[in-house]
């Protein structure tokens, strides 16, 4: 009778079965180790890869899951292929001009010319526009001491880069009655463009074959030629810095 007791104790002391499979914890130490690992691959693929960084942050990782493993010989290799950002062609050519165009900006404003020079750019390139009293006496061709130092400025930005410069000169509709050298505005406007070519050519050392000189005498107004004032904002030159693909004269002004 009492082995009877004692065996019916027993079983009643018996454990409840553990139901088959990982407990439900593990499905999310699984799922937050798998989104770790990803920020990790998504940190390598858009980075230059540090070998000795990387396997000190693998370590670290180790240590806390204890499941990460390294192939040290995928790493070296990927090491040393930078990953980078391919601008199409249009695009770099654009901050090229864009960056230019700053550049001719800050020249304006070391200077003091805010009222007698502008610049813009565009997909054809970028364009400064200077007041021809700045640069030449009425009725001359011959650059002014005083604004020497700006078209150094200038040809410095030239040579920072590799695009080919228009050099355009432009008068009002007043035709010329006062210089025996010049018997129109045709011969002036292209004889404005041409000593600021051969300034930049022979004083400041910039490639011939990357300028050229044109004078538009009064056809290219920017307004209408019916007040001095107006008269004055067209005679001017003007640089354009086109791009290296362009085979079209420059834009009119």
């Amino acid at each position: 009778m009492a082995e009877e007791q004692q065996e019916c104790v027993c079983e009643e002391c018996e454990c409840e079965e553990c139901e088959e499979g990982a407990p439900a914890w593990m499905a999310t130490f699984a799922d937050m180790a798998t989104l770790l690992m990803t920020f990790f691959v998504l940190l390598l693929s858009f980075s230059n890869m540090d070998v000795v960084k990387f396997r000190s942050m693998l370590g670290s990782v180790k240590d806390a899951f204890g499941t990460v493993t390294e192939n040290p010989g995928d790493f070296e290799e990927r090491s040393s292929t930078p990953v980078s950002i391919q601008l199409s062609e249009k695009e770099s050519s654009m901050i090229d001009m864009l960056e230019m165009s700053e550049k001719i900006n800050q020249a304006i404003d070391d200077h003091e010319l805010e009222n007698e020079a502008e610049v813009s750019a565009d997909e054809n390139g970028v364009t400064l526009k200077i007041t021809g009293k700045l640069m030449f006496d009425a009725g001359s061709a011959q650059i002014k001491a005083e604004f020497k130092p700006f078209l150094d400025s200038i040809s410095k930005i030239i040579n920072d880069n590799s695009y080919p410069v228009a050099i355009e000169g432009h008068t009002d509709n007043i035709p010329i009655t006062s210089s025996p050298l010049y018997p129109s505005n045709w011969e002036l406007s292209s004889a404005r463009a041409t000593a600021v070519l051969r300034y930049l050519v022979e004083e400041k050392g910039i490639p011939a074959k990357r300028l050229m000189a044109v004078g538009y005498a009064d056809t290219r107004p920017l307004v209408p030629n019916d007040t001095p004032e107006n008269r004055a904002k067209n005679r001017r030159v003007e640089f354009h810095f086109m791009k290296e693909s362009s085979s079209s004269p420059p834009p009119e002004s």
